[in-house]
């Protein structure tokens, strides 16, 4: 749709360049010359950083950065709660993930029948070694509930999310923790 705007765009230029006088008449091949050059658009990811308060919607990280704790503590709850991250991916990040990796695993095929299933921050409030985390519930890339609520706690330098917590969302998602 952009590419047929511009192309219009630059033919409606030459179409006002060849209505004017007779010595515009050579302008107006050289003004549609670039419609023709128009480089594809580009797929590479963008530059700048998405902001602190919400991590990217595509899938998060497996490491988590410290020099921004509401960044930090947002991108590892997005991690945890992300079905389509392996167990070994997540576990720092989980209290007790050793008796949770049946949990995690059984997540993640029952993620699989939705397209994926993710928690995504909307805010993060940091207040010492806790972080309140607002997010909405994603099944694939459809939202399915918003303003939902959870906290994540940093231990000895890792924003770790409690087992009560974590199998308080599983059993919401019909799993229950062993």
């Amino acid at each position: 749709m952009m590419r047929r705007l511009t192309v219009g765009l630059v033919a409606l230029a030459g179409l006002a360049a060849a209505c004017g006088s007779d010595d515009d008449a050579a302008q107006t091949d050289s003004t549609l010359a670039p419609a023709a050059t128009e480089a594809p658009p580009t797929t590479e990811p963008p530059t700048t950083a998405p902001p602190t308060t919400a991590p990217p919607t595509t899938a998060p990280p497996t490491t988590v950065a410290a020099d921004d704790p509401a960044a930090a503590a947002s991108a590892a709850w997005a991690l945890v709660f992300d079905s389509s991250v392996p167990f070994d991916d997540k576990a720092a990040h989980l209290a007790e993930a050793d008796t949770l990796r049946a949990t995690v695993e059984a997540y993640g095929g029952a993620g699989a029948g939705f397209g994926g299933i993710s928690l995504v921050p909307t805010a993060t409030a940091v207040e010492g070694d806790e972080a309140t985390i607002t997010y909405d519930v994603n099944f694939g890339a459809n939202p399915a509930y918003s303003d939902q609520s959870g906290t994540i706690t940093l231990i000895d330098g890792v924003w770790t999310v409690s087992r009560d917590e974590f199998c308080s969302f599983m059993a919401s998602a019909r799993l229950s923790c062993a």
